[in-house]
């Protein structure tokens, strides 16, 4: 039912909605019309729809007009979330990306118990292999950051349509480096031992350490895997700068979750050492870190930024 209500006939029906609940009687198409500034024309040409999918009722005589439905209330429900992606996104299909763009996204029935669907509008090249069982995954869409993931359920190739049963949603929250990482850095300076660097690891229960030089600038990383290389190789005497990793992956405090997300997976490693304009070291944001963020926001009620 929901794949035969074009946008049009949505945004009717919510003005009808909206128009009998303040004036508590049945409504005529002209005042739809001057509600969404129509033609008159163009709402009575929709109406037959509507009233065919039991959306609405229609009430003869001099005081007639225009009532929604219990059924047309609730199929509004279920339209709690659209967003028009101005900037179009690739589709990801069964685990890979696709030359599918969705240029709209609109979810249904996002608190009930049953499932969430979700109704997408495609474009580009591709869509029409897209075939029902098919995995998708969108996201993070621009503004509300949200990554969809779900089964196709129904294709409309006529429409450009998707339909998905959702089972993946996820919102990334605006928040910078600043609000995640772990500002209590132990460091290693590259004249240190690989000893002195396991005795730091062990008793601050930590994996890695940033390395700086003697004015405190950032050198690279050293991990308990160097370490037990060294320990291998009989070199735990070793100094810190024979050992250290300098290929290491930095930001700043003003970096976007979001963007540090995106950098680890695409660099394949778990932490990301947080620096000033100087280079030198202020923090540390591992992937620990943003899984207890965002779990301490879910449940603190504060996820609404």
């Amino acid at each position: 039912m929901f794949m035969d209500l074009t946008k049009s006939h949505i945004e009717i029906l919510q003005a009808l909605v909206n128009l009998y609940r303040s004036k508590k009687r049945p409504i005529t198409s002209m005042e739809i019309a001057e509600y969404l500034e129509k033609s008159d024309g163009t709402i009575r040409n929709s109406m037959p729809a509507l009233k065919a999918l039991g959306l609405i009722e229609a009430k003869t005589g001099p005081s007639g007009g225009y009532i929604p439905t219990v059924k047309g209330m609730e199929v509004l429900e279920y339209f709690t979330f659209g967003e028009r992606l101005w900037e179009p996104l690739k589709l990801f299909l069964n685990g890979r990306e696709s030359k599918v763009l969705v240029v709209n996204l609109e979810l249904m029935n996002i608190t009930s118990p049953i499932g969430t669907k979700a109704v997408l509008e495609v474009a580009g090249r591709g869509y029409t292999d897209i075939r029902v069982g098919d995995r998708v995954c969108i996201g993070p869409t621009p503004f509300t950051r949200l990554i969809v993931g779900g089964t196709v359920t129904r294709v409309d190739v006529k429409r450009r349509q998707i339909l998905v049963d959702v089972d993946s949603l996820i919102a990334i929250p605006r928040l910078k480096a600043s609000e995640i990482m772990s500002t209590n850095l132990v460091k290693a300076n590259t004249k240190e031992t690989l000893r002195d660097v396991a005795e730091l690891l062990l008793s601050n229960n930590i994996r890695a350490l940033p390395v700086v030089d003697d004015n405190g600038v950032l050198v690279g990383l050293v991990t308990s895997n160097h370490v037990a290389r060294a320990f291998i190789e009989n070199d735990v005497d070793a100094t810190v700068s024979d050992y250290v990793d300098r290929n290491v992956v930095v930001a700043s405090k003003d970096a976007d979750i979001l963007d540090l997300m995106k950098t680890m997976a695409s660099h394949r490693v778990g932490r990301i050492i947080i620096v000033d304009d100087s280079n030198r070291p202020i923090g540390i944001v591992t992937r620990t870190d943003i899984l207890v963020k965002l779990t301490r926001l879910y449940e603190s009620g504060e996820f609404s930024k």
